[in-house]
């Protein structure tokens, strides 16, 4: 957003006292539809020295244009601004002299807010830092912070919460935590991720009137799906499809103990379109899994002696993978040495797109240049702790550069990598970031990520492309969590819950769809 910045002024010459304009009364049309008609309101802004505070400079002229009593306090003299900021600020100190209901006060202490916040204002808009934070909060403003915190005054943050780092979305000494974020000209980065997510409330993106075409120039990559995405992406049928033209899931799945996966990553993928699923299982599973599954078709394997697959039916194994429209591999298959080697030697060898989860993943560490070798379309759907075996770093390195460690990872194998976590991030093989904005942590529950796997699959199988089937199935499948939520509440959702509601999310996904649009 710095770079589109400089470009609208370098590239387009629109002066940025143009664009804070912009910013500050798109500020105030958000705030008086979410807070209702400003005027009679009293309003606190707190003001920086630098652009975040000149925003809010602004924002105060017109909130007493509008009516307002407006107390500005600045963490500065008027000597610390400087450019666009400090043209803002003598505007308003010129209105000060003309009119009582504008108020513009150092802020001295953390103690001179927490008296004024006694006497309970509308709300209290932050414009401290902005986007340019790179070190930690501390001292006064940590104080200051502190006490906004502490009070049940709505805060409006202005453009990101003081405290968050834009990039990475981690707290820096001390973070906002705001009822609203007003954000100016696009979404960044670090109010999706980590605690930016959590402290940045309702984010609603202000138009600026920045010229569109400098976002294609200084483009990162880098998006968040929405449901119109998800819309557009969709599988479509013709009215005379029949199961062969939707597609044959081939799930890999369960050993000894762990059925449960191999039940949920099948209803999953049917739930989701496809046309036929097969569920291949050790021998002794068989019989069990044919008394749980009534549409999935059962394919015993011969097994290891713990109860899990081995390399006896390998061909038969690998004949089934490659004549399959998309084949699951992993939920529930162990961690069994010959089972292992089965999994690297499938992966090697296919030649049909692969879903790997859980247990495949695990085969794959130390063995990443399977991957590359590997003439399959390849979806991975590893949780943070799977990636960090994988990639051999820890959870908070991962956590910390959660977007750039995945894009580095989808680029270099020629994979989708699908990173769940909150938020889950999808990663494509050309450099593609897709932040998925859906879920709950009711979602943190056993077979959540094997019902992923085979909603993704199905989405394969009807014909989706890998990116399109991974961030369609990330976002129906957090959409899901969240309508399961509503139903059971997150302490009582289970993973069999996910899949219930996701044939109605799906239902109403597709029905949105081909509504005629006004």
């Amino acid at each position: 957003m710095q770079r589109c910045d400089a470009a609208a002024t370098a590239q387009y010459g629109i002066p940025g006292i143009v664009l804070m304009e912009n910013a500050a009364r798109g500020a105030v049309d958000r705030a008086e539809q979410l807070f209702g008609s400003v005027r009679g309101q009293w309003i606190i802004l707190i003001c920086g020295k630098g652009n975040n505070g000149g925003d809010g400079f602004a924002m105060a002229r017109h909130l007493v244009n509008r009516g307002a009593e407006v107390d500005v306090l600045t963490l500065g003299p008027d000597s610390a601004s400087q450019g666009d900021a400090k043209v803002n600020l003598d505007i308003i100190r010129a209105m000060e002299k003309e009119t009582p209901r504008l108020r513009i006060k150092l802020l001295s202490s953390s103690a001179q807010l927490e008296n004024s916040l006694h006497r309970r204002p509308a709300w209290v808009a932050d414009a401290m830092l902005g986007t340019g934070l790179s070190s930690p909060v501390k001292g006064e403003i940590a104080e200051i912070i502190e006490v906004l915190n502490s009070s049940s005054v709505p805060v409006v943050a202005v453009d990101i919460p003081t405290g968050i780092s834009a990039d990475t979305g981690e707290v820096l000494g001390s973070a906002v935590r705001a009822r609203f974020t007003l954000t100016m000209s696009g979404l960044k980065r670090g109010l999706l991720l980590r605690g930016g997510r959590e402290h940045a409330g309702d984010v609603h993106v202000i138009d600026i009137s920045m010229p569109r075409e400098g976002y294609a120039v200084e483009a990162t990559h880098t998006f968040q799906i929405e449901l119109s995405d998800v819309q557009q992406w969709l599988p479509r049928r013709r009215f005379d499809a029949h199961k062969y033209q939707l597609g044959n899931v081939f799930v890999l799945a369960g050993s000894t103990g762990l059925t449960g996966a191999a039940v949920m990553a099948s209803e999953a993928a049917l739930r989701s379109g496809a046309g036929i699923v097969h569920l291949g299982v050790p021998a002794s599973l068989n019989s069990i899994l044919e008394m749980k599954l009534v549409e999935v078709m059962t394919i015993p394997y011969k097994e290891t002696g713990e109860g899990s697959f081995g390399l006896h039916d390998y061909d038969a194994i690998l004949e089934r993978v490659n004549s399959s429209t998309v084949s699951i591999i992993g939920p529930g298959i162990s961690r069994q040495y010959e089972t292992q080697n089965l999994v690297r030697r499938l992966i090697e060898h296919a030649t049909m797109p692969l879903v790997l989860d859980a247990d495949a993943l695990f085969a794959l560490s130390g063995h990443l240049s399977i991957l590359q070798q590997s003439k399959a379309e390849i979806i991975l759907t590893p949780h943070v702790g799977e990636f960090a075996r994988l990639v051999s770093q820890t959870r908070e390195e991962i956590d910390t550069k959660r977007i750039d460690i995945a894009q580095t990872f989808a680029v270099e194998f020629g994979v989708t990598l699908v990173l769940k976590g909150a938020p889950t991030v999808v990663a494509t093989r050309d450099g593609g970031i897709y932040v998925n904005p859906t879920g709950n942590p009711g979602m943190a529950t056993a077979g959540a990520g094997d019902v992923l796997s085979g909603i993704i699959a199905g989405f394969v199988a009807q014909g989706s492309t890998p990116d399109r089937a991974a961030c369609s199935g990330v976002y129906l499948h957090g959409l899901a969590g969240d309508h399961a939520k509503t139903n059971v509440g997150e302490y009582g959702l289970i993973a069999t819950d996910l899949i219930r509601s996701f044939a109605e999310v799906l239902k109403d996904a597709v029905e949105q769809s081909r509504r005629p649009q006004n």
